[in-house]
């Protein structure tokens, strides 16, 4: 068990509540993480980086001198990549770095991240902090407060609320995103994780259970826009 700092919506300590980690696992899958990560890194990747190769360059293949009786090394042809503006040997083109990975090493990945995250006391509380309306000054307010603002912060909500997304954008290092939504790298890139009370609570039962929901509304909702 853990205990996690709560705060209140002014950014106040207001007490303490304990949680059980090992929903999340016994420990840290860090080879598992870390292949993870660098595949969530790997598709952040454009691969748009292009280079002319031989016949891209515009030119003839005429020799630029006769093979003999110069004096000078013998050239092949004005295109070649040791000329000025000819060609690039080897260089870059096009490509795709993109990594599959499957979605139950995402969930072990995830799960190892925010373990070590409890684990590490990098996890707060916030309680009664909602949005009426986009209010980027109440949120900034509330970070510098509790002293969570001073690096970056990942906040978990316990699903999508444009309101407090609206509100966030402007801060710099801050992230919200519903549970459902939560990857491991993100969660490891955030310095700080703060979930609501209601997030918190959402997390008790696993994120198996969490995610398994998650995809049963889903589909409920896909089924509601099709039958309309």
């Amino acid at each position: 068990m853990v205990e996690l700092q709560v705060y209140d919506a002014e950014g106040k300590a207001t007490s303490k509540v304990k949680f059980d980690e090992s929903v999340f696992g016994d420990k840290v899958k860090s080879k598992t993480l870390r292949e993870v990560v660098y595949a969530y890194e790997a598709n952040l990747r454009q691969g748009n980086a292009n280079s002319k190769n031989l016949s891209d360059v515009s030119g003839s293949n005429k020799k630029p001198f006769k093979q003999k009786g110069t004096g000078r090394a013998r050239q092949g042809q004005k295109r070649a990549p040791h000329r000025h503006k000819g060609s690039v040997a080897h260089g870059p083109h096009p490509r795709s770095f993109r990594v599959e990975v499957p979605a139950k090493m995402r969930r072990l990945a995830l799960e190892s991240a925010l373990l070590s995250k409890f684990k590490d006391a990098e996890v707060a509380v916030v309680e009664g902090l909602s949005f009426d309306k986009p209010k980027t000054a109440k949120l900034a307010k509330m970070l510098s407060k509790s002293g969570l603002g001073s690096g970056s912060v990942l906040i978990g909500l316990p699903k999508a609320d444009e309101n407090f997304y609206m509100s966030s954008r402007n801060i710099p290092r801050t992230l919200v995103r519903p549970l459902p939504q939560l990857n491991a790298y993100e969660v490891i890139k955030q310095r700080r994780l703060l979930l609501t009370r209601e997030a918190l609570d959402a997390l008790k039962g696993g994120l198996k259970a969490l995610l398994a929901k998650a995809a049963e509304e889903s589909k409920a909702d896909a089924k509601a826009k099709a039958a309309k």
